[in-house]
């Protein structure tokens, strides 16, 4: 007799591993090849022992099955003990395995969001702060820490995925093989990444990789050659002699084993098709690798091609991971991912998984065959691209059962499902596979592990069982229960009148500690999020463990050690800032200390409260003034507040469509310039499929999508404001004002007026009885609203909602435009009612305040207006916007080519007393008064649909399919490597910042889907590197046209 892969599965499992200590789950699915088969034989029945409830997990990308590395926790087992990370209270916790008590916990300074290695008398885990913590696996005791930020570069905090990380996160879960420990820290390219090889023991550098966040020519979206980079997010695996890095949607990269060098590397492709798409997940055995529920051949290269003379490059081998050739195919892969892929159990003998049952394929007699497309499954029909070969898996045994393969262990695979985890006996030959036990539980298991001669099951929930022999004890049972420490006496005095003098909403940092009452009092007394700093480690620590022990740590606060004054707070984070210790902010040089908090304090209102005695507290405020501008400085009772009103000092709106009631296409924003610096970033909600139909506005400090519904961010954190149904059925033809103070929203006959900071409706304007049709456009200029009806153009007052004129023009399709004391009209030819191009259309300019018409000319094309030059642009020619006068005419496009057809030149934007003209991949700058040149064309690849956008300072745009910005001044443009904008341009330069929201709906091509917003690099401040606008972004001077 023998059983199918189980002794072969042992001898591998050592060798390619390193040798387990037995009864030990020690890593991440078991060992460095993540193949989830440990030679563990567990007893034949098993009773609950004990169960444990965590808090909710809460992954960094909760809805994006390609990034949801972190869904659940991710418990290892070393000897009698269990350790549990924490990717929301940023701890690691040892719990005895026989009772589920803890041992002691370890707090991090930011999520934890990887499964720890064991070995020896250690355990390694890595945090969101950049860190790889060794620490005692008996006490906790930190032995060693590694920062994978090399010395010579100063870290940086930044809001990430909601929470207060370094801009170099470790997302790159350790794997240990032979000896040698591998991590990997940095998320951005742009910024660096890094890879290294650990001695284990000692922390010592054997190997680092810092090289990989800089690759010419990798292979983008559609065969696109531009920079590129490494992005780890996933669980590093060890495979034969190459370390593979998986990248999050990006393909996983392969390095070299011993030097750390990367081997040949190409992003790819993945799109709505049966191309490879990349997510966290790699494991591996022998020659064969499972990568996104894909099954892939290490040992052969790919031969694929498009076969298609039309391609001048065909870049097809490019599209698959290590150019390796695929044997097949997971079915969600076919159209994009929308639910779990295949996570296969491995062993050289025989790959377990689930295929409409519980599947056993011999690895051992696997055979390339062509494919045929009559033999593709129905799941692969459709291939825009299909692979040349398939590979033939012969069946071993199969089981009809709906419950999933998590792991193997000895004679046995164990299954899950929602409510439900049991065993199956691996068959002997003549035998059939059977469930041998199986019992229930609340939720849905995540992971399962098999050591000291138990089961242990994580659930998505937030639970862990565990199962072992039955001894006929009750199980213990594990719950919270939070218990508040109510401030009381000075405590509870100080928390109410900071709340008083600030808000209860949004981020709030207290920098200095003393007791920590003040930072219980605020959580319990607001909806704030608060982060706390102190260099005190033992006050931070004890802290930490009572925010925990409360149930808000890492849902509603953070504690960090450093020192209150020098600690690297993001610009425009916080709605307050206070101190129970201010004298460490402001004794030896206030206006330092207060120059730090004042450019944390988000624009549009952020208040900083000081408790300052009497003696010092006016020297102080005019310290403060002086030193502070753009804030106000001034005492409140005892407080001394300082108080940022307002956006950042040149800063505007995105208020309309293009940009403003005058369609000029630009922000009149100055104050986002070149270079920038990542601000934040968050994940993709992508609650919408259809970017063609959104709207998005930014204004007061806030980002508003609207498609089916309408969300409302906050542009300076990306912190979710509020979010609602429309008020009446979404159509395409919706229109959206956002200003500070209202947001207007159009659906049939009404104009919705909403306000801004919670949503709520609070008035609306309707059309009136005699005008018909519906709204289909809207300008608000000052206090006046204009909007279009049918042929009627509207104006009211937009305080009182009264109608102050109409006028009827002769066609239904218009162009508008305000400003100036004007509302500029065209009527445009409507091509899908049959009209055809003819003399009797008009533009006209009416008095906004009267109706009365100013002035008239023939023809009508699309109008914009600039409040600069107080001109009107058209699509042939500029005119006086007093009189309606020729200023002067465009350029003639050029003869179109029917052999290569091109997009016609025509206006795009007007910035300032410029116009510029051209297309979405060159434009040419005139001066909007006299119509001469002022400076070369400039043109650039773009690769895409996207559409261009401007501020006073820059033009946001694609090149070679990265979003990027062109800076005027310098005439150069800035590629932000590896984040894609959406066809419809999702580039906003407003409110001080290069705003990018997600709005790319269904795309699966391989980039972090994210939304995210970029500052100013002057803004940063202290600790922003000189270099950093040279590291962060690859800069490219245009040619002339």
């Amino acid at each position: 007799m023998r059983r199918h892969g189980w002794w072969g599965a042992v001898i591998a499992g050592l060798v390619l591993a390193g040798v387990v200590v037995a009864g030990d789950w020690p890593q991440f699915r078991y060992d460095a090849g993540r193949t989830a088969a440990s030679p563990e034989q567990l007893p034949a029945e098993l009773g609950l022992r004990w169960v444990r409830q965590l808090p909710q997990p809460r992954p960094a990308f909760p809805i994006q099955v390609r990034l949801l590395f972190d869904a659940s926790y991710e418990p290892v087992v070393s000897g009698k003990t269990l350790f549990v990370p924490s990717m929301v209270t940023d701890s690691l916790t040892a719990l005895d395995t026989e009772t589920g008590r803890e041992r002691w916990r370890f707090y991090a300074g930011g999520p934890i969001r990887f499964a720890p290695v064991a070995w020896r008398d250690k355990v390694y885990v890595v945090s969101d702060d950049g860190y790889l913590y060794c620490l005692a696996a008996a006490d906790g005791r930190l032995l060693w820490k590694f920062r994978g930020l090399p010395a010579e570069r100063e870290d940086r905090k930044l809001l990430g995925n909601g929470r207060l990380i370094s801009l170099w996160p470790a997302r790159g879960g350790p794997v240990l093989a032979d000896g040698v420990l591998y991590f990997a820290v940095g998320l951005w390219p742009s910024e660096g990444v890094y890879i290294y090889a650990l001695d284990p023991a000692s922390g010592k550098v054997i190997w680092k990789n810092d090289r990989s966040n800089r690759i010419a020519q990798a292979n983008m979206d559609h065969g696109i050659g531009q920079y590129a980079g490494l992005t780890p997010q996933g669980y590093l695996a060890v495979l034969g002699d190459k370390l593979a890095v998986p990248c999050g949607a990006q393909l996983p990269a392969f390095l070299d084993l011993r030097t750390g060098e990367l081997a040949d590397y190409q992003m790819g492709w993945g799109g709505r098709i049966g191309l490879p798409k990349g997510s966290w997940f790699v494991a591996g055995v022998g020659r064969f690798l499972s990568h996104t529920g894909d099954l892939y051949d290490m040992s052969r290269p790919n031969d694929e091609s498009f076969n298609d003379p039309r391609l001048p490059n065909d870049f097809k081998p490019l599209l698959y991971p290590g150019r390796f050739t695929r044997l097949r195919i997971d079915p969600v892969n076919q159209k994009g991912i929308v639910g779990p892929f295949r996570q296969p159990v491995l062993t050289p003998a025989a790959l377990y998984d689930n295929d409409g049952g519980i599947v056993a394929y011999d690895l051992t007699r696997v055979k390339l065959v062509p494919r045929r497309p009559d033999q593709a499954p129905p799941h692969r029909q459709n291939d825009h691209f299909p692979d040349k070969w398939r590979g033939e898996l012969p069946e071993l045994w199969r089981l009809d059962s709906p419950l999933r393969v998590y792991i193997k262990a000895g004679s046995h695979l164990y299954l899950g499902a929602a409510g439900t985890v049991a065993a199956v006996r691996l068959p002997v030959e003549g035998e059939k596979p059977q469930v041998v036990w199986q019992t229930s539980l609340q939720g849905t298991p995540h992971s399962i592990v098999a050591a000291d001669g138990k089961l242990f099951v994580s659930t998505r929930e937030g639970q862990i069982y565990a199962f072992g022999p039955p001894d006929g004890q009750r199980p213990i049972v594990h719950r919270p229960h939070p218990a508040w420490p109510a401030p009381t006496g000075a405590a509870h005095e100080r928390t109410e009148e900071i709340l008083r003098l600030s808000g209860a909403e949004g981020y709030a940092v207290v920098l200095g500690l003393e007791t920590g009452q003040l930072v219980e009092g605020l959580l319990k007394g607001s909806q704030l999020y608060v982060i706390a700093v102190d260099q005190d480690a033992d006050l931070v620590e004890r802290l930490r463990r009572r925010l925990d022990e409360a149930g808000v740590y890492g849902i509603r606060a953070s504690v960090h050690v450093g020192h209150p004054r020098e600690f690297s707070l993001p610009p425009y984070l916080a709605n307050l800032i206070t101190s129970e210790a201010p004298a460490e902010l402001l004794d030896d040089d206030p206006r330092a200390g207060l120059a730090a908090v004042a450019r944390a304090l988000r624009p549009y209102g952020g208040k900083a409260c000081f408790a300052v005695p009497d003696e010092v507290a006016d020297e102080t405020a005019r310290k403060a003034t002086e030193a502070v501008p753009g804030v106000t400085v001034g005492r409140r009772g005892r407080w001394l507040v300082v108080a940022r009103q307002g956006p950042p000092r040149g800063a505007a709106d995105w208020s309309h469509e293009l940009a403003d009631a005058a369609n000029t296409g630009a922000s009149s924003d100055r104050a986002v310039r070149h270079p920038l610096a990542l601000l934040w970033f968050d994940a993709s909600r992508r609650w919408h499929r259809k970017p063609g139909s959104l709207l998005v506005r930014v204004a007061g400090g806030r980002v508003f999508v609207k498609s089916e519904r309408l969300v409302a961010t906050d542009a300076y954190t990306g912190r979710l404001l509020w979010q609602r149904s429309l008020p009446f059925p979404h159509r395409p033809t919706d229109q959206m004002v956002a200003l500070v103070d209202a947001l207007y929203v159009t659906g049939g006959r009404i104009c919705a007026v909403l306000d801004p900071a919670t949503g709520k409706q609070q008035s609306q304007v309707e059309l009136p009885d005699d005008v018909p049709g519906s709204w289909v456009d809207l300008r608000v200029w000052e206090d006046y609203l204009i909007g279009q009806a049918g042929p009627c153009v509207l104006c009211f007052d937009r305080r009182e909602r009264r109608l102050l004129w109409k006028h009827r023009m002769g066609r239904t399709r218009l162009s508008l435009a305000a400003g100036g004391g004007k509302v500029f009209c065209a009527e445009l030819v409507n091509s899908q009612r049959g009209e055809t191009e003819d003399r009797d259309t008009k533009t006209l300019a009416l008095d906004i305040r009267s109706g009365q018409v100013l002035w008239e000319i023939s023809s009508g094309l699309p109008v914009r207006y600039s409040p600069e030059a107080d001109v009107v642009v058209t699509a042939s020619a500029v005119y006086h916007a007093a009189d309606g006068t020729l200023a002067w005419r465009l350029p003639e496009p050029p003869p179109p080519d029917p052999n290569r057809p091109k997009p016609v030149p025509e206006p795009l934007l007007l910035v300032g007393n410029h116009l510029l003209w051209g297309t979405v991949e060159q434009f040419t700058p005139f001066d909007l008064k006299t119509g001469s040149r002022t400076a070369p064309p400039l043109a650039w690849v773009r690769r895409g649909c996207t559409g261009i956008r401007a501020s006073q300072n820059l033009v946001t745009t694609r090149y070679k399919a990265n979003c990027a910005y062109i800076d005027l001044a310098s005439r150069s443009i800035t590629s932000l490597w590896n984040v894609r904008p959406g066809c419809y341009n999702s580039l906003f330069p407003a409110d001080g910042l290069l705003n990018v929201p997600d709005i790319t709906g269904g795309c699966e091509c391989n980039y972090t889907p994210t939304c995210q917003a970029y500052v100013p690099l002057s803004v940063l401040g202290v600790g922003a590197r000189a270099d950093t606008g040279e590291s962060a972004q690859k800069q490219v001077r245009l040619s002339g046209g």
